[in-house]
């Protein structure tokens, strides 16, 4: 056997944080960081989620020697996670690796899906709440419009005409899990509220979707606005700091410069990702973001999906 190694990107969520959770759709983008799984003879020491995802992958296809390790350099800066996906990336590129040692072709669309169905059962190890659009993303790249009502079903979309998208750095690191488990607290205590602030996601989550996929570019950034927005609203109502000053300041600098900006992911930290139906407003928007304590990223979007390395 021969092995090979497999590379799969990075993602970033362009609408339908926490509404996702609960079957509204969302829309994800594959971007140009990637993370490699590299074989190795000895016993390396794997991740929850890259050990999970081997066992699971050659359980399937049979063993592949050896383990894996992964390099996730690119999803990261100064070792600090971006909150672009790194674990979903790595369950990916490990599934990926396993399938193209056994010699299945990766850019086969029936291959991918089996790829992605070991990867997302690897990833439950470490986010067993979550809803997969990450992974769905790292595996089939591109762009997809997501929805799990239960099961899971994604498409690919192409990207609006004259839409610029951006992504800044908060320089803030943010644990995920945390923000969800206030918001299902919320639901608990509160369900009239929850309820009613979930509505709300879920009606622009579909509505941004739906001008996506239609390639209505003005209304879809007005539409991340409003997101954004009601992502704040369920963030006061949960007590949860979902649009903390530093994703708040991206907002409102995006804003003024004709666009507008919201969390990229659950929040309190990491990225905020902006729209703008104009270039040089989206890159004024980077110029402003860099002198004011932001840390725009160099990042392509749509890219390819799990690749051999």
């Amino acid at each position: 056997m021969i092995r090979v190694g497999a590379s799969a990107p990075g993602k970033a969520l362009l609408c339908g944080e926490y509404a996702v959770l609960d079957g509204a759709p969302a829309v994800v983008a594959a971007v140009g960081r990637r993370a490699i799984a590299r074989w190795s003879d000895g016993p390396e020491a794997m991740s929850l989620e890259v050990a999970a995802t081997l066992e699971r992958a050659c359980a399937l296809l049979g063993d592949v020697p050896g383990s894996l390790t992964i390099d996730a350099t690119e999803l990261r800066r100064d070792d600090v996670k971006l909150g672009l996906g790194s674990s979903a990336a790595g369950a990916a590129a490990s599934a990926a690796a396993v399938f193209a040692s056994h010699g299945e072709d990766l850019r086969d669309e029936s291959v991918r899906s089996r790829v992605f169905e070991c990867a997302l059962a690897g990833h439950e190890a470490v986010a067993p709440s979550g809803s997969g659009v990450d992974v769905v993303a790292s595996t089939f790249g591109g762009f997809r419009r997501f929805g799990r009502d239960p099961e899971i079903r994604s498409r690919a979309l192409s990207i609006p005409d004259g839409l610029h998208v951006r992504l800044v750095w908060t320089g803030h690191a943010a644990r995920t899990s945390d923000l969800v488990a206030k918001v299902r607290r919320l639901e608990g205590t509160h369900p009239k509220l929850f309820g009613a602030t979930m509505g709300t996601l879920a009606r622009l989550a579909e509505e941004f979707a739906d001008a996506f996929e239609r390639g209505r570019t003005s209304d879809g950034v007005e539409l991340a606005g409003k997101y954004g927005t009601a992502m704040g609203n369920l963030g006061n109502a949960a007590s949860a700091p979902i649009v903390e000053e530093r994703l708040a300041h991206a907002a409102r600098l995006a804003k003024v410069h004709g666009g507008a900006a919201k969390p990229c992911g659950a929040g309190g930290g990491d990225v905020a990702i902006a729209f703008f139906a104009d270039a040089q407003a989206a890159n004024a928007f980077e110029l402003a973001c860099g002198t004011e304590g932001l840390h725009p990223i160099d990042v392509s979007f749509g890219e390819a999906g799990v690749q051999a390395q």
